[in-house]
């Protein structure tokens, strides 16, 4: 229930960003006082405080606002799939994925609190393309989730914000010099903080956070430009054989994302037939 845990990861997110956004008005610095304008001043940030520089890249790609995104898993379980993210709005991220689940090759949009759901047999939908996954169902919630977990700014914030930071070294991803730093959370404190939340909710959240154990490890790679290239989680019970690692790409470039229009949703009876 790795979704799960993420969406309850971002619970935190608004509250954390607008914090981190006070900071960055204010002379154009992060927590630590990088100036977030300057790019040799974000470069020097790499190679001090972890804190300082998860914040910092917070602002940076909150500034870029969107581009592609790619994920993939070391469980085969579990879906992977690539298209593009809007994050300029943290409170209605936009996702438009072609995935792979189980063998089928669906289409997944996400535009705010509303998902959808397509594939290739549009007869099967009665010659629609989208079906709307209701959010209070499994699989809507799921798929609102893996929107949310395509949104880097909250990763980054809550990273800043929570757990024990620390730099792993330089490495190169895909042929781009990264920083690679790394932050430990205690899933009962993350949960402890999340005020947002109902005590109900954050029983829940706390029960499924820990199916993957009860401290999370997210790693982040970020280049010279503070711009965050990819980062992958994993919690302590099954280490990096269950990892999910995203991967981030012409930032700034994402290609507006809208929801289908009303005359293309089959029926919400047909949702099941995509996966027949």
């Amino acid at each position: 229930m790795r979704a799960v845990r993420l969406a309850s990861t971002v619970a935190t997110a608004a509250v954390l960003l607008a914090a981190l956004t006070a900071c960055g008005s204010k002379g154009g610095t992060d927590a630590k006082g990088t100036d977030a304008k300057d790019p040799g001043s974000l470069a020097a940030a790499l190679t001090g405080d972890p804190k300082a520089a998860l914040a910092a890249a917070a602002l940076v790609m909150q500034k870029a606002g969107s581009g592609k995104v790619a994920m993939t898993s070391a469980d085969s379980s579990d879906p992977g799939g690539g298209g593009t993210a809007d994050w300029k709005d943290p409170g209605k991220v936009a996702v438009d994925l072609a995935i792979d689940m189980e063998g089928k090759k669906l289409k997944v949009r996400v535009v705010g609190t509303d998902a959808y759901v397509g594939g290739a047999d549009t007869q099967a939908l009665g010659g629609k393309h989208w079906v709307k996954a209701p959010a209070s169902e499994e699989m809507g919630g799921a798929f609102l989730v893996t929107g949310q977990m395509m949104n880097p700014v909250a990763q980054l914030t809550v990273a800043a914000q929570s757990g024990k930071l620390s730099k792993v070294g330089q490495e190169t991803v895909d042929g781009v010099q990264t920083t690679h730093l790394r932050a430990v959370e205690d899933t009962s404190v993350l949960v402890a903080g999340m005020t947002t939340l109902s005590a109900e909710q954050r029983q829940s959240a706390q029960k499924k956070l820990e199916e993957d154990g009860k401290t999370l490890t997210i790693d982040f790679w970020l280049n010279d430009k503070q711009e965050l290239v990819k980062y992958q989680e994993y919690g302590d019970t099954n280490g990096e054989s269950k990892a999910v690692t995203v991967k981030y790409s012409d930032l700034g470039k994402g290609d507006k994302i809208e929801a289908p229009a009303a005359g293309d949703l089959g029926s919400e009876a047909d949702l099941l037939k995509l996966f027949g």
